[in-house]
């Protein structure tokens, strides 16, 4: 089972996978469902739902990693674009390259880049970008050499700062300009982090062996506030608002909790399950 969020506004988007690949929209103020779909089934008969983001006019990408594309949606649920290469039916040769998203897990927006971070086995091409009408730019370089492969990275995050990456069996968190240019690696002792988000004073959240941990630039852990503290122990994925406030995707990724700034936890945004999804939007 998997997930993501996305926050923008008063805006949440919620991906959830269970057999089928299904995305939420919820308004945040007034904790109420705005729309949701499934994903439409890919080649493979099926469909996935992993990371997700909204971009400046709320259009929501999705990442589904079982039929290696990334799907873009307008905010009612229809179907815009798909991105990613076709990749090779079998064996491994052809998935590294340029364009192909070898089972992508997470996608961000910044500006007018969608960035795209994929890959089961180390890649080179393990994140890539592309413009929102698909075009297909440079990837970001793992510590800026081209020679040196990703290794699993399973989150992303963009802000006006810049680009992180989870680099997810490597063990760290690595920080881009937002131009894609390298800068330095943080080190996540806690376990291997498979979500991420900057807060507003540049420390880092994360989520290593379903927890959630928040450590500064360099790596070093903090303290968990409120209640914060032992409150998430199955975390699927986590995004930070305009007002530096961190929502948690929790339970299989079936209840998405916001914390305040001081980690009191100010109650449920969202809560997924089949019987208590919205209904599909009308076309």
């Amino acid at each position: 089972m998997g997930g993501g969020i996305a926050v923008r506004g008063d805006m949440v988007a919620i991906a959830w996978s269970a057999a089928k690949g299904h995305v939420f929209l919820v308004d945040v103020a007034a904790r109420r469902p705005l729309a949701s779909w499934q994903l439409p089934d890919g080649p493979s008969g099926w469909s996935d739902a992993a990371g997700v983001a909204l971009d400046g006019r709320y259009h929501v990408y999705v990442a589904d990693p079982c039929n290696d594309r990334v799907l873009q949606f307008d905010p009612f649920g229809r179907l815009v674009r798909s991105y990613g290469a076709p990749a090779p039916a079998r064996g491994d040769a052809g998935r590294d390259r340029v364009g192909v998203l070898d089972r992508p897990h997470a996608v961000a927006v910044r500006g007018d880049v969608v960035v795209v971070a994929a890959g089961e086995q180390p890649r080179r091409c393990g994140v890539q970008r592309f413009t929102p009408k698909g075009t297909v730019l440079r990837p970001l370089r793992c510590r800026g050499d081209a020679a040196v492969a990703w290794s699993a990275p399973r989150a992303l995050a963009a802000d006006a700062a810049g680009i992180l990456v989870a680099d997810t069996l490597r063990g760290e968190l690595a920080i881009f300009r937002g131009d894609g240019t390298y800068l330095r690696a943080v080190p996540v002792a806690a376990g291997p982090p498979t979500a991420v988000a900057r807060a507003r004073d540049g420390s880092l959240w994360c989520i290593a062996s379903g927890r959630v941990c928040h450590v500064t630039s360099a790596g070093a852990e903090l303290p968990l506030a409120g209640d914060l503290e032992g409150a998430a122990s199955d975390a699927l994925a986590l995004a930070v608002d305009r007002e530096d406030r961190l929502y948690v995707l929790d339970r299989a990724g079936e209840v998405v909790r916001r914390y305040q700034t001081d980690g009191r936890c100010d109650g449920e945004v969202a809560a997924i399950a089949p019987a208590s999804a919205p209904p599909p939007p009308a076309h």
